[in-house]
C-alpha cells in the first residue's frame, strides 16, 4: 500500500460545503433552498420507497448515506491536491538555485562582496557613534552582523537546500495517485461498505449483488442504488466507471461474514 502523507489524507466534505444550487430540476424550483443535500434526499428517497417497509428507518438511512457520500467526496478532492501539489513540486529549480548558490560561494571577491553589502545596508540605517562606548558597541555589533549573515551565506543556503531536496524529491515520487492506487481503492471500499451497512439496517433484506443490465428481470437493487448515487449523484470527476461493481461485492461479502458468521 502507498505511503499516505498526512497532510494530503482524506477529509470528510460537511454537508455545509454542498450548499449549492441543484444542477438539475424545474427552473423555478433551483435556487438557494434547493440544495445538493436536499438534491440526495430527494433522489434517494425516491429510490428506497418500495424496499424500505418501515418508515421511520428512511431518515436515518439517508443520514448515512449523506455521510458516506460526504466521506467519499472529501476524501476523493484530496486526489486533486495531489495534482497541484506534484506540479508544484515539480517545478521548483532547487537544483539549479543550489548549483548558482554554490556558484556564489566558491567565488571569493563576489561572496564578500554581498557580505559587505549586508553590513553596510544595515549600517547605513544606523547612527554614527559618538562616544568611547558607541564606538566599542558599533564594533560588537558589525561582528554580530558578520556572524548573522553566515545564516543566509550562498553556501549555507545552498546546503539548505540539498536537504530540502532530498524531501521534495520523496514528495514528488510519492504524491501522485496511480491508477491503482491502494488508498483510492480503499476510499472507494470505505463508501461501499458503509452504504451496503446502511442499506441492511433500513430494509433488514438480505443483501444479493448482480451488475444491472438491461437483459437482467430483477437486478440487485444495492447494485442499482450503487449506481443511482455514482450516475446521478456524484460529479463526473468523482464517478466509478463500473459504478463501483467490484466495492459492492466486496461489501456485500464483508457485511455478509459480519451478519451470517455460520453461513
Amino acid at each position: 500500500m502507498a505511503t499516505r502523507l498526512r497532510q494530503f489524507e482524506p477529509h470528510p466534505t460537511p454537508f455545509a460545503d454542498f450548499q449549492e444550487e441543484c444542477p438539475r430540476g424545474d427552473p423555478q424550483e433551483v435556487g438557494p433552498q434547493k440544495t445538493r443535500e436536499k438534491q440526495i434526499d430527494d433522489v434517494l428517497s425516491k429510490f428506497m420507497a418500495p424496499y424500505i417497509s418501515d418508515a421511520t428507518k428512511l431518515q436515518p438511512f439517508l443520514n448515512d448515506a449523506k455521510r458516506a457520500i460526504a466521506a467519499y467526496v472529501g476524501a476523493r478532492e484530496t486526489e486533486y491536491d495531489r495534482r497541484r501539489a506534484k506540479k508544484l513540486l515539480s517545478s521548483i529549480p532547487l537544483e539549479k538555485t543550489k548549483r548558482k548558490l554554490q556558484e556564489i560561494a566558491q567565488w571569493p571577491e563576489l561572496s564578500n562582496y554581498l557580505k559587505r553589502l549586508h553590513r553596510d545596508a544595515t549600517l547605513a540605517e544606523q547612527p554614527q557613534p559618538s562616544s568611547p562606548e558607541q564606538v566599542e558597541q558599533e564594533l560588537r555589533r558589525r561582528a554580530d552582523l558578520g556572524r548573522s549573515y553566515s545564516d543566509f551565506a550562498p553556501d549555507q543556503i545552498a546546503w539548505r537546500i540539498s536537504q530540502l531536496e532530498t524531501v521534495v524529491s520523496l514528495a514528488d515520487e510519492r504524491v501522485s495517485f496511480g491508477p491503482g492506487d491502494a488508498q483510492r481503492d480503499q476510499i472507494a471500499q470505505d463508501f461501499t461498505d458503509q452504504l451496503a451497512s446502511a442499506w441492511h439496517s433500513a430494509t433488514e433484506r438480505k443483501l444479493t449483488y448482480s451488475r444491472p443490465t438491461p437483459r437482467l428481470k430483477n437486478p440487485s437493487p444495492f447494485a442499482r442504488l450503487l449506481e443511482t448515487i455514482n450516475q446521478t449523484l456524484l460529479k463526473e470527476r468523482h464517478r466509478s466507471p463500473n459504478n463501483f461493481f467490484e466495492y459492492g461485492a466486496k461489501a456485500i461479502k464483508r457485511l455478509r461474514q459480519l451478519t451470517e458468521p455460520d453461513c
